[in-house]
């Protein structure tokens, strides 16, 4: 499946774009899309969002434009077309 990991504020600089496109096997969640990122696009991604095996303060993660602290967390499931938004600082999705 794929999604579109996007990225704004300062991880739109560090990631080198505003959006990338990701391919990652059926069933595949949040952490599993981290994970990917980490290795094939940015050596450190995962250190600059996670802390402890959770999201640092003030990071926000969104699916579809939904926090993942209201989903699953990081265990949350994505699905083929999903759209996961990536920003250094808490937001107010509306």
């Amino acid at each position: 499946m794929r999604v579109r990991a996007v990225f704004i504020q300062e991880f739109y600089k560090v990631m080198g774009g505003f959006q990338i496109e990701v391919e990652l096997d059926e069933g595949a969640t949040v952490r599993d899309l981290i994970e990917k990122l980490d290795s094939e696009v940015y050596r450190g991604f995962k250190e600059l969002i996670l802390e402890d095996d959770r999201l640092k303060h003030p990071v926000e993660v969104a699916v579809n434009g939904r926090r993942i602290d209201f989903l699953d967390g990081l265990d949350t499931r994505l699905r083929d077309g999903d759209r996961v938004l990536f920003s250094p600082r808490a937001l107010f999705v509306v």
